[in-house]
């Protein structure tokens, strides 16, 4: 025994990773084909027959190089000032004037004079112009001495630059211009000119430290020069450059820069990373679904579909995408809580396969949390047409908003906006497509397919109205019943609505033995045997359970047909059989109980009680709130006492909001109604 179950736990854990990898391979591969780009064999020269993009950003490094040499070479070289050179220049003038009236007051001969000046003087002249200064008056030299210092300062105000002989020759030509216009004799503005020229030296200086520092601040500034996304990197017809070559390796373009290895792990990563964390939430919060080896399939398979439906239309445009396809479908089949989760994540995959655009990303993500709520209490097929309607609207309002915020070109704008609206009817489509074959293949029973089986021109409801007509009322008044307390408790009420409709499919074989067919007083009870009737009467299960075969009704609703008795007594012919009996102790209890099981659902232990208590209730001759009350109680109490309910997950609480809800429900059908009077033909 142990073996087996070992066997079999070994064999479930198999399925699921298998369903796993099998998910893992298609997913990956659909992500290479839009991440994985083609390669060239390129050389410089070579015509490009077809415009390359730029699969990716990239660095422009030749452009950057260049932008970068010429911000530097622009940096303007910088100077130094030696206010020290003005003042040698000022000392020199003034010490050569000092000299030369010192000389002029000594009692020596002239060419000894001479030869002292030249000896002496910080401004080096000819034989000629000391001479000449020597027989100037003190008066002349004075004159001459104040206007050269004065002119030497103003000179040297300005700038003049280490290495540039124009600004000496500027300077220079600066004081020729003020000595030919001073009130000076020829030869004192000669003397002067030469004097001046003689003192005038570069006063800024090359500071390599601060222009060198000053150049590193520009390059650093520098932008790098980037090759956007899709940018055309070689233009059909044209030339391939050196340069264009280089980008094209770094973008990973060219046949002969190697296998990118790097990418393809970075892919089986995300891959991984994102079914990881769709079945850690299932395992967390959805053991049922997680345990379940046909709704992994199913989602995984509903996942594929959207990610092949993403990878296809992009080609035309990534607008066209299907968004809200995969959401409204794991809603109906699964459950919408699940559905917005697994989409949201799988909107990272779907991010992947359009080139992580931030539009369709955003479009994505409110499609999976819209497809999957405004379909959580569908009421017919036609809701699903109606919530892609809504979700048009809002999905063309976001995309022509964003459009406008991250785009000029209103042309382009409004033609993904058009995309979008049109994906989102095709999600409808699609869904309505898919609906019908996943409900048949993994025999899931959505919320269209209960609302088509409750159809009273379905051929089993119109059988049992024609052929049953009170076990019809009897099963649309335990529908109400069921239906109202499902919603209270947290069931679905959909379902156990529609589950009463079928619960009692069964009493079409042999309707006059059950008491809401029978006409008259007449009773075939009467005239066969306890055991029999017993027999017969729980019979009706088991043809119930073969009638909804035959019409492939869902395994749910036939789960219920078989539940609803539970394993109950048939008290009216026990209690008979046992008081008529000679040996009352041979009559045993086993045989006039019903074969089970027991309800294993909310709506299937609901559905016992709403029998149970419509068909008692009803049987009250004179019914008041309070004889209803004491049936109700009475019955629920006795399902709870033979263990009727203890698999049906239905608490103590649950069942306390049943049995008001009933209450309030059967105070509305049994209401006192007033007696109409008769017409007085008395004249």
């Amino acid at each position: 025994m142990r073996s087996t179950k070992a066997y079999g736990i070994r064999i479930y854990n198999y399925k699921k990773f298998f369903i796993l990898l099998i998910t893992f391979i298609l997913i990956y591969s659909i992500l290479i084909t839009s991440l994985i780009t083609k390669k060239y064999n390129l050389s410089v020269g070579e015509i490009a027959r077809v415009n390359i993009k730029a699969n990716k950003e990239v660095i422009d490094n030749v452009a950057t190089q260049a932008r970068t040499k010429q911000v530097s070479e622009e940096v303007p070289i910088q100077y130094n000032q030696k206010p020290e050179v003005k003042k040698q220049a000022s000392d020199n003038v003034k010490g050569l004037f000092s000299k030369i009236v010192t000389l002029k007051d000594a009692t020596e001969e002239e060419k000894d004079k001479l030869q002292n000046l030249k000896n002496d003087s910080p401004i080096a002249l000819s034989d000629e112009e000391f001479l000449f200064l020597l027989k100037l008056t003190k008066e002349e030299l004075k004159n001459l001495n104040n206007f050269t210092t004065d002119l030497l300062g103003q000179i040297y105000e300005g700038i003049i630059e280490e290495d540039k002989p124009e600004d000496i020759k500027k300077a220079q030509e600066t004081a020729g211009t003020k000595f030919n216009s001073a009130k000076f004799s020829k030869a004192i503005r000669d003397i002067g000119i030469s004097i001046t020229n003689s003192q005038i030296k570069p006063n800024f200086f090359y500071d390599k430290e601060k222009t060198e520092e000053l150049k590193k601040q520009a390059v650093k500034n520098v932008a790098p020069v980037v090759i956007k996304k899709n940018q055309i990197v070689v233009k059909e017809g044209e030339p391939v450059t050196e340069n264009q070559l280089e980008i094209l390796k770094d973008l990973g373009l060219l046949n002969n820069t190697g296998f990118d290895w790097y990418i393809y792990l970075t892919i089986g990563i995300l891959v991984a990373l994102i079914l990881f964390l769709q079945w850690i939430y299932l395992y967390k919060f959805y053991k049922g679904v997680f345990n379940d080896s046909s709704k992994l399939l199913l989602i995984s398979i509903i996942n594929v579909i959207s990610l092949l439906l993403a990878r296809t239309l992009t080609i035309i445009s990534p607008f066209l995408i299907p968004l809200a396809f995969a959401p409204m479908l794991l809603t109906l089949l699964i459950s919408y809580k699940i559905s917005v989760t697994m989409s949201i994540i799988n909107c990272l995959l779907i991010s992947s396969i359009v080139g992580f655009n931030i539009e369709v990303t955003l479009l994505a993500v409110v499609n999976s949390v819209l497809g999957a709520t405004l379909l959580r209490k569908m009421q017919q097929r036609n809701d699903i047409l109606y919530s892609s309607l809504y979700m048009s609207v809002i999905n063309m309002v976001l995309t022509f908003c964003v459009g406008v915020l991250l785009s000029n070109n209103i042309i382009d704008i409004l033609k993904r906006t058009g995309f979008t609206g049109i994906a989102t009817l095709i999600s409808a489509v699609l869904t309505i497509g898919f609906l019908p074959l996943f409900e048949s293949t993994f025999d899931i029973v959505t919320t269209v397919k209960l609302l088509e089986l409750s159809n009273p021109n379905n051929p089993l409801l119109k059988r049992l109205l024609i052929e049953a007509p009170g076990t019809y009322h009897h099963s649309v008044l335990v529908a109400n019943l069921a239906e109202v307390a499902a919603e209270q408790v947290g069931g679905n009420p959909v379902l156990a609505r529609i589950a009463a409709y079928y619960h009692d499919i069964g009493k079409i074989k042999r309707p006059y033995f059950f008491k809401e067919n029978q006409i008259g007083k007449e009773n075939p009870h009467d005239k066969i045997t306890p055991n029999l009737s017993t027999l017969i009467i729980t019979s009706h299960v088991k043809d119930g359970l073969e009638l909804a075969r035959e019409h492939n009704i869902p395994k749910v609703i036939q789960d219920v047909i078989e539940q609803h008795h539970g394993n109950t007594l048939v008290k009216y012919f026990y209690y008979t059989m046992k008081n008529n009996s000679d040996n009352p102790e041979a009559v045993k209890e086993e045989d006039f109980r019903y074969p089970g099981p027991i309800p294993e659902s909310k709506e299937a232990g609901i559905i016992m009680l709403a029998d149970s208590v419509e068909a008692s209730v009803r049987s009250i001759s004179d019914p008041t709130k309070g004889k209803i009350e004491e049936m109700v109680n009475n019955i629920i109490k006795d399902k709870l006492n033979d263990g009727q309910l203890d698999h049906c997950d239905l608490t103590l609480k649950d069942i306390d909001t049943i049995r008001k809800s009933f209450l309030k429900s059967l105070s509305g059908i049994y209401h006192q109604r007033i007696e109409y009077p008769a017409e007085n033909n008395k004249r």
